[in-house]
């Protein structure tokens, strides 16, 4: 067995929670990747990927009944870090498959509820990419600022952009929507919003089978194969050369995060894009939803009990893993 059963059912819990995490506005599957402590882990296994993969895997499939092809797979996928890919791709996708209309019908109907339960839940585990600060100079900390801002700053532009069905434009949205979905705190649609791109991705998978869409689909999805393998390299070079400057910064994008999961929204104004199926997205109206303050305390009493509750589920679950820890 390449994973203990114990390793198994870890690999699956979080990878639920990271899949779970995309659906949530304002957060990004790396924000959980990190506050769960995986997210240097994960970085690393991607960037382990390379040509030798892709040679290790095509003789197995050519010779899979030779020995020694067998074990040079198995060797390689080791170094990989393979079925720790694998497993945790499983449980977001289970995440994805079983929450999302859980989530959808949560941010539906009660959205300051659900957004303010999120709150709690992240804010205690913003101590585990504070653990891995080594360093605590001014300018260490001086990296919070644009982290934050770079969270922050997008929400007050998106939808300002015309977008642009230039196939050009389809790759270098990928490529910057697919790296900064690889940064906590940031969703990569939001960043496809502010350059006006979403509504036309969308449109593009409702048409998929016309030529000019698979073009634009093309150059889109070869912009994310891109991005994901040069920037996941970038930041594990960040890690080796400025790790406590890069896991500022990351803090930085988590704390710029709840700006936009503040409960308390003018939702009705909020974008109004339109899915595949017709429906309303709900997640990008919350999202584009101005931020506001509750009218009265009636107002803010279900929110406070949500927060109240995340807090203590957030700090739960943080004892636990400590106590696991220590075992």
């Amino acid at each position: 067995m390449p994973l203990s059963k114990k390793e198994i059912l870890f690999c699956l819990l979080n990878g639920f929670l990271i899949g779970i995490a995309n659906l949530i506005p304002g957060v990004s599957g790396g924000t959980f990747a990190l506050i769960l402590g995986l997210y240097d882990r994960l970085i690393t296994a991607i960037t382990s990927l390379n040509l030798d993969t892709i040679k290790t895997s095509l003789a197995l499939v050519v010779g899979f009944w030779k020995e020694d092809v067998r074990k040079r797979f198995a060797v390689e996928m080791k170094r990989i870090d393979f079925w720790f890919l694998v497993f945790l791709g499983i449980g977001l996708l289970l995440s994805v498959i079983s929450g999302a209309k859980l989530i959808q019908f949560l941010l539906q109907n009660y959205p300051q509820a659900t957004l303010a339960l999120f709150i709690g839940l992240i804010f205690p585990s913003l101590a585990v990419p504070y653990k891995l600060i080594e360093k605590h100079s001014l300018v260490v900390w001086l990296f919070l600022i644009p982290g934050i801002l770079l969270t922050i700053v997008p929400s007050f532009f998106m939808g300002d952009t015309t977008g642009s069905e230039n196939p050009l434009i389809a790759f270098l949205t990928g490529a910057v929507a697919i790296s900064a979905m690889i940064l906590p705190g940031i969703s990569g649609s939001y960043i496809m919003l502010v350059l006006g791109e979403y509504q036309i991705v969308i449109g593009k998978l409702s048409t998929i089978l016309e030529p000019s869409s698979i073009v634009f689909l093309g150059a889109f999805g070869i912009g994310c194969l891109l991005g994901l393998l040069i920037f996941t390299h970038f930041v594990k070079w960040l890690f080796l050369k400025y790790k406590s400057h890069t896991m500022t910064f990351l803090l930085g994008l988590i704390l710029g995060s709840f700006f936009i999961l503040w409960p308390f929204k003018d939702y009705a104004n909020g974008q109004a894009i339109v899915g595949r199926s017709g429906e309303v997205k709900r997640d990008i109206q919350i999202a584009t939803a101005k931020n506001i303050l509750p009218k009265d305390f009636a107002d803010a009493q279900v929110p406070l009990a949500a927060l109240v509750l995340g807090l203590v589920l957030g700090f739960g679950l943080n004892r636990l893993e400590s106590l696991q820890e220590k075992k």
